[in-house]
């Protein structure tokens, strides 16, 4: 059996007195597309946090690619293979868009030739070369989501994490990001953690999901199975959608 991606064993996360991860578990395999689901406030950018080491868990473990990086920070963990993206992308207003992305390619190179090289790569695979030397905040935001992807990519990670990035996407543009997705995972066997809240996105794009209702995993499996077990309905999803499914 192949030794998974990632392993996240009994996490918590506390702040004060409110638990925020409550004994989380589950497992990634090398490639695979993992959905995470919940409703507002159900702790999945908390955990998301804490995989990338941007919050120290109170207890458990998290395991990358074989490696114990608990008590590492997110500068440390991001070399090792493991990037994220976030809601809402802070990108510097002083740098062009490939710059911007070049920041990212730094992780793997010191060379500005070679960072700028493996910048512009990324922005043609997602299809926005032509905005290579425009300012950050002249693109609508479709265009400013694709270079905070490419940013996370030219890090060059084995898993992706991905907090919302359809988030103030049109319909047009989201089943466009779905393909782009698909084709990163095809092309390059990259393994990607997706929360979003565009359950049509989940679906379309996930081989497993797994649910979280106030800090704790309530549900895990296939998305059709998900979408239908009870106490997903009853916390997030509502009937309406399992209608629509059927």
């Amino acid at each position: 059996m192949m030794a998974p991606l990632l392993e996240v064993r009994n996490l918590c996360k506390e702040f004060g007195g409110l638990k925020a991860n409550q004994d989380i578990s589950f497992t990634m395999a090398p490639g695979e597309l993992l959905g995470l689901i919940g409703p507002n406030g159900a702790g999945k950018t908390t955990l998301f946090n804490c995989i990338a080491g941007y919050y120290p868990v109170t207890s458990g473990q998290v395991i990358f690619d074989g490696r114990d990086i608990t008590p590492l920070r997110d500068f440390e963990i991001c070399p090792l293979g493991l990037a994220r993206t976030f809601q809402i992308f802070q990108a510097s207003g002083d740098l062009s868009v490939v710059e911007n992305v070049m920041v990212g390619a730094f992780v793997r190179t010191r060379s500005r030739a070679e960072a700028r090289r493996r910048a512009q790569g990324w922005l043609e695979f997602l299809g926005i070369a032509d905005t290579a030397q425009a300012m950050l905040s002249e693109l609508p935001v479709a265009q400013q989501k694709r270079v905070a992807l490419a940013t996370a990519l030219a890090t060059e990670p084995k898993l992706l994490l991905l907090d919302e990035v359809a988030a103030g996407l049109n319909p047009a543009e989201i089943e466009e990001l779905v393909g782009l997705l698909k084709r990163l995972h095809t092309d390059k066997g990259l393994a990607m953690l997706v929360t979003e809240h565009v359950m049509e996105m989940v679906m379309a794009l996930s081989h497993r999901v797994i649910v979280m209702d106030s800090g704790r995993l309530i549900a895990e499996g296939e998305p059709a199975a998900v979408v239908k077990d009870p106490e997903v309905i009853r916390a997030y999803l509502g009937e309406r959608f399992v209608a629509r499914e059927d």
